[in-house]
């Protein structure tokens, strides 16, 4: 497919709900609102449109819609946004590492629904987990760090932590609700390390991730996600695929993402089903760019967003209720 690119000046003016522009070109002439005070849009204050959450390394966070890469919001409330989940109601949270707390937002909402207060942590990565609903947290406090989880019954804050992995910058759900995590990219000297918890488990327990060659030794995992069917660990321009199976795991395949790097966000349009859509931030040292990828082929990108992104960390796609 032939790449498409989306490069605009100027963007509608978002005065009164996160897509009041619609779809299609940008109009030009107007200017680019921040989407702070805003009130929610359509019945129930959710978008009809599925879309894609970048967090940005301005400290804001661009909201597009996936289809037509049209830039409808930008949310201003953080101080550094680090990195993104989203629940099965398409609520997106993003965590605000220098501010020590986790936003929920509806879909397509412009003000946080919810805040999440991690004291004195600072919230690096999140997921959400598919079976319970609660939310866990990946927990980098620099020399040290957890895994924070609250309950999505009860409200109530547990954290867990792991000597050998230190800090954590890396977690994810599968669909039965077992978090694998990671101590992330630590520079070449520290390898990346992997723990589980096993959905209702109350601690963590260490795993051997294998790759390709069997013995490998992981050093830059940038991040951990789920692609509805396997765990994909986040290297860079490469990311893998992993099965666990009872805390075993096991080293399925790669897809090489040309430009790619950093926290990705995978799209299908039927929840539940493998995605079909990688989404992420390209790895660039002239421009600030957000690349599609067909998944699992990978390959080139076959679309590019340009406008509103500023050194991207992390994207994540949130679905429209159907």
């Amino acid at each position: 497919m032939k790449m498409q690119k989306f490069i605009a000046a100027s963007c509608c003016l978002m005065a009164a709900s996160l897509v009041s522009c619609g779809g299609g070109a940008p109009v030009a002439g107007s200017a680019l609102g921040a989407m702070t005070e805003t009130q929610p849009h359509a019945a129930g204050g959710r978008s009809k449109q599925d879309l894609i959450y970048v967090a940005n390394g301005n400290n804001e966070v661009t909201v597009y819609s996936y289809s037509s890469q049209q830039l409808v919001g930008v949310l201003t409330q953080f101080t550094k946004p680090e990195g993104e989940c989203v629940d099965g109601e398409g609520n997106v949270y993003i965590t605000d590492a220098s501010a020590n707390r986790i936003l929920e937002f509806a879909h397509g909402g412009a003000k946080p629904i919810k805040t999440y207060d991690d004291s004195p942590d600072s919230p690096y990565a999140c997921a959400i987990d598919p079976v319970s609903g609660n939310l866990a947290v990946a927990n980098d406090d620099g020399s040290s760090g957890n895994i924070a989880i609250w309950s999505k019954s009860s409200g109530q804050r547990t954290t867990y932590s792991d000597s050998a992995l230190g800090v954590f910058q890396g977690c994810a759900y599968d669909s039965n609700g077992n978090l694998l995590v990671t101590n992330g990219y630590l520079g070449y000297a520290n390898p990346s390390l992997f723990a589980w918890l096993p959905e209702g488990g109350t601690r963590l327990t260490n795993v051997k991730v294998p790759g390709p060659n069997g013995s490998r030794t992981w050093h830059y995992i940038l991040g951990i996600q789920w692609d509805g069917k396997f765990f994909v660990l986040d290297d860079g321009q490469t990311i893998y695929r992993v099965l666990l199976i009872h805390g075993q795991a096991y080293y399925v395949g790669d897809t090489e993402l040309y430009y790619g790097s950093g926290q990705f966000g995978f799209y299908s349009s039927k929840k539940g089903f493998q995605a079909t859509v990688v989404v992420g931030p390209g790895d660039s040292e002239s421009s600030s760019s957000v690349y599609y990828w067909n998944y699992p082929a990978g390959g080139q990108p076959v679309t590019e967003i340009s406008h509103g992104v500023d050194w991207p960390v992390a994207v994540v796609v949130s679905l429209a209720a159907k």
